[in-house]
C-alpha cells in the first residue's frame, strides 16, 4: 500500500509539471512570433532602402541640357530671305537683317547679344555687301563669338559688270578668316549664286527672286545640319516680326518681342 501510495503521488506531481509547461508555451509563443516577424519586416525595409536605384532623370530635363537656337544677322539680302529661313530652320530663335548694314554695326550687335545672352549655339552672318571687311574686323567679331559651337559666314555675290566689286575682296577676306577659326564654316553663296540669274531680283544681281530667297536659306539650313532642325529649343517667349526704317536702311527682327524691341 504505501508503494502505491508513492507511485501515484509521483504521477501526480509529474502531470501537473506538464500541464505548467503546456500553459507557459501557449502564453509567450505568440509574442514571441510576433517580435521574430517584426524583425524580419522591418530588415527588409532597411535593406531595400539601401540598394533601391536613384530615379532617372526625366526627359524634359535632358532635352533642356540639349536645348539650343540659331542666331543669325545679316544686311539686305537676308532682310529678303526671312520668310525661307524660318521655313527652312526651325530652330530660328533670333534674326535680325537691316539694308545698308556695315560689318562695323553688324560687330556691335553681336557684342549686345552676347552680354544679353541671346546668341545661339549657331550664329548665321551675311555683311560685306556694303562696305569693306578687314582681316582684324573678322578677328574681333570672332572674339565676340568665342565660344559660340558653329559660326556660319556667308560669302557675296559679285554682280557681273561691276568695276572693281567690294564683294570680291571682301569674300577673300571671309575665306581667309574662316580657315583660322576652327568653329566656322564658310556657305559659299558666291558659288551656289553663280550662273543663276533666276536667283535674283531688280537689276543690281544682288538682292534675292522667290526662287533665289529659297535657295539660299536651304544652303545655310544645309551647313546647320543638326542645328536647324526641328524640335531644338528655341528662346521663351512670343516671336514676333518688328520692322523700322525704310529704304536703303530698312530692317526686320524676328524673335522674341522683347528681344527685337531691345535691340534695333
Amino acid at each position: 500500500m504505501r508503494k502505491l501510495a508513492v507511485s501515484l503521488a509521483f504521477l501526480a506531481a509529474l502531470l501537473a509539471g506538464c500541464a505548467a509547461s503546456n500553459t507557459a508555451s501557449q502564453n509567450t509563443s505568440p509574442e514571441e512570433t510576433t517580435t521574430t516577424e517584426t524583425t524580419a519586416q522591418s530588415t527588409q525595409l532597411d535593406s531595400t532602402a539601401e540598394t533601391a536605384p536613384a530615379p532617372e532623370k526625366t526627359t524634359a530635363a535632358r532635352g533642356e541640357l540639349a536645348a539650343h537656337w540659331v542666331s543669325a544677322i545679316g544686311d539686305s539680302v537676308m532682310v529678303g530671305a526671312i520668310e525661307a529661313l524660318e521655313q527652312e530652320i526651325p530652330s530660328l530663335g533670333l534674326l535680325n537683317a537691316q539694308g545698308s548694314r556695315q560689318p562695323t554695326a553688324a560687330i556691335d550687335l553681336l557684342q549686345r547679344w552676347r552680354v544679353a545672352g541671346y546668341l545661339g549655339d549657331a550664329v548665321v552672318i551675311h555683311i560685306g555687301n556694303n562696305g569693306p571687311v578687314t582681316a582684324e574686323q573678322f578677328d574681333e567679331m570672332m572674339g565676340v563669338l568665342a565660344g559660340v559651337p558653329k559660326v556660319l559666314i556667308v560669302s557675296l555675290t559679285v554682280p557681273p559688270g561691276v568695276k572693281d566689286p567690294v564683294a570680291l575682296s571682301n569674300n577673300a577676306v571671309l575665306t581667309d578668316g574662316v580657315q583660322r577659326y576652327s568653329n566656322t564654316a564658310l556657305v559659299d553663296w558666291h558659288a551656289a549664286s553663280a550662273g543663276h540669274p533666276e536667283y535674283f531680283s531688280g537689276e543690281d544681281n544682288i538682292h534675292l527672286s522667290l526662287q533665289g530667297a529659297q535657295a539660299y536659306a536651304k544652303l545655310i539650313a544645309a551647313h546647320l545640319g543638326d542645328n536647324a532642325a526641328e524640335g531644338s529649343m528655341v528662346p521663351a517667349g512670343s516671336t514676333e516680326r518688328i520692322s523700322w526704317g525704310e529704304g536703303g536702311t530698312f530692317g526686320e527682327c524676328v524673335g522674341p518681342s522683347s528681344w527685337c524691341s531691345s535691340l534695333d
